[in-house]
Formats: structure tokens, sequence, C-alpha cells
């Protein structure tokens, strides 16, 4: 019995396992955390390159196509929820939301602390407004 009491065999298994599980729950939120600073970026650009497409050339098809193809390219683990693009007064507004899933208990809360569930999806959600071109706020100056 004395010898299986002082027996360390399997003791320097057992403490790689333990460190192991840590190393991995930390590695995962720290790739869960960079995936969402990089969509964070790409909603935003893709926001902002709807609004500047619409205040120059005052066509909200490609504008919205502009920035669903630029998501389509970039964003990863993300869902399009919507896109708008507007005119907000003189100014162009672009609108842009997407939903990202965490894959790990706990990041949801850690990314987004208003969120109430402590696992599933975080939303992102950009709006971009830029000033609008004055040849199509004041159209009529240029109709002759």
């Amino acid at each position: 019995m004395k010898r299986l009491v002082t027996d360390q065999r399997g003791q320097a298994i057992i403490e790689f396992a333990l460190i192991f599980i840590i190393f991995m729950g930390v590695l995962m939120a720290l790739f869960i955390h960079g995936s969402w600073m990089y969509n964070k970026f790409h909603t935003d650009r893709a926001a902002r390159q709807a609004a500047l497409y619409l205040a120059s050339t005052d066509d909200k098809a490609r504008a919205t196509q502009i920035a669903r193809e630029h998501l389509e390219k970039t964003i990863i683990f993300s869902d399009i929820k919507e896109i708008r693009v507007y005119w907000n007064g003189n100014s162009t507004v672009g609108r842009v939301r997407v939903e990202m899933e965490t894959f790990f208990p706990g990041m949801a809360k850690l990314i987004n602390s208003a969120n109430p569930t402590w696992s599933g999806k975080v939303m992102i959600t950009k709006e971009v407004t830029t000033p609008g071109e004055h040849k199509f706020t004041h159209s009529h100056e240029y109709s002759k």
C-alpha cells in the first residue's frame, strides 16, 4: 500500500492534462476575441464603403452590393443580418449588422457585457455617416 501512495510515475501526465486544458481554454478565448476584432473592423469598413459610394454616385443598390461583397469575402464565423444605405438629410448613412458565433461559453458575455446570455451569438453593428455630394442634395442646380 505504501508503494502505491509514493509512486510518482503517473504524476507528470496528470499535471500535463490539467495545464493543457487551461492552455487550450486561453488559446480558444484569444482566437475568438481576435475573430471578433477582425469582424468588427470589416463590418465598419463595409459600412464606410457603402456610405461613401452612395454619397458619390447616389446608387443605393450598388452601394448595398459593395458592402455585401466586402462582407462575404472577409468576415468569419458570421452571418450578414442587415445592410442598409440611405440618405439622412445632406449625409449618407451606411448601417451594417452581422451576427458572430462565439463557440465558447462565456465569450458572448465577455465581448458584449450588455448581452444577457453567456453563450451563443454576438451582434456587431456599425453605422457610418458621411457628407453627401452637393450635386445630389441640390440637383435642381445641376439640371441646366
